[in-house]
């Protein structure tokens, strides 16, 4: 690839983990003040929702809709490019397809981004989002078995994030530079925290689907809702929403600091390198 290629790739990528940030922010910031407060948590279509209602509300969510649209596109040309350096067997192939869905996971977030800024606050249907496509697919014939393989991929998301939180496996990632080495605890903690929902939002769609009742599955809003409920439930949500504000902590340390070998070269020192 071109010099000019590899810039656009790169910007590309910065603005998507930025954007991904915000959505974050926002719903862990409401996790959390609903833990205080005693209101309720909302998920990534309710953090669009507040976007909208604050001053300058249509300018802040066409910018996060750009990038997640941007996402998209950087987390599409990695898969099928390999910038990752992921390799051709089969494991490759399987983190390659998996970086390829997270594309398209936030693609369709950006949709819902240029639904509420065409038709107004509370138009994408909220957290029930899960719940819909649920129902839709298990009209069809297969459509059971792909709810079940919808939730099987959102636990081994989780399971995952657990894991690079455990074994710092983003260190590889980040630059060493500016402030990435300080907040590194809060990318630890953000990555595990988001792998916990996740678990939730999994065990639940994967339940849709093995009980064929699409009431059953839930999106990241009602995961939240959900530990609210439970003994200790403000805890937990405080927790949670942490947490999610610590992964979107690694969201902007990834807009800031990420390299990619295949476009910067493999000479910058990241946090995996030895300290001097």
């Amino acid at each position: 690839m071109t010099d000019h290629a590899n810039t656009a790739i790169e910007w590309l990528m910065r603005a998507g983990y930025g954007a991904r940030g915000v959505v974050y922010l926002i719903v862990g910031g409401l996790a959390f003040f609903a833990a205080l407060n005693g209101g309720e948590a909302e998920g990534t279509s309710g953090a669009l929702n507040f976007l909208i209602r604050q001053p300058l509300g249509s300018v802040l969510l066409g910018v996060t809709a750009a990038g997640l649209f941007a996402y998209t596109l950087w987390r599409l040309v990695d898969g099928v490019l390999d910038l990752e350096n992921e390799g051709d067997d089969l494991e490759g192939y399987a983190n390659r397809a998996g970086q390829i869905m997270s594309g398209l996971t936030h693609a369709a977030l950006g949709i819902s981004a240029i639904i509420i800024l065409m038709k107004g606050a509370q138009a994408s249907g909220g957290d029930s989002s899960a719940e819909n496509w649920s129902a839709t697919l298990m009209q069809h014939p297969a459509g059971r078995l792909i709810v079940i393989a919808a939730g099987i991929t959102t636990l081994s998301v989780a399971i995952y994030l657990f894991i690079k939180s455990w074994k710092a496996a983003y260190r590889k990632d980040i630059v060493r530079k500016g402030m990435a080495p300080k907040l590194e605890p809060a990318v630890r903690f953000g990555l595990a925290a988001h792998g916990f929902v996740l678990l939730i939002v999994g065990g639940l769609i994967l339940w849709a689907g093995i009980s064929a009742n699409p009431e059953r599955a839930a999106g990241l809003g009602e995961a939240l809702r959900i530990l609210e409920t439970q003994a200790f439930g403000r805890i937990l949500l405080a927790l949670a929403g942490a947490g999610l504000a610590g992964f979107a902590v690694y969201c902007f340390v990834m807009a800031r600091y990420r390299t990619v070998p295949r476009l910067t070269g493999d000479t910058l020192k990241t946090l995996a390198s030895p300290a001097s």
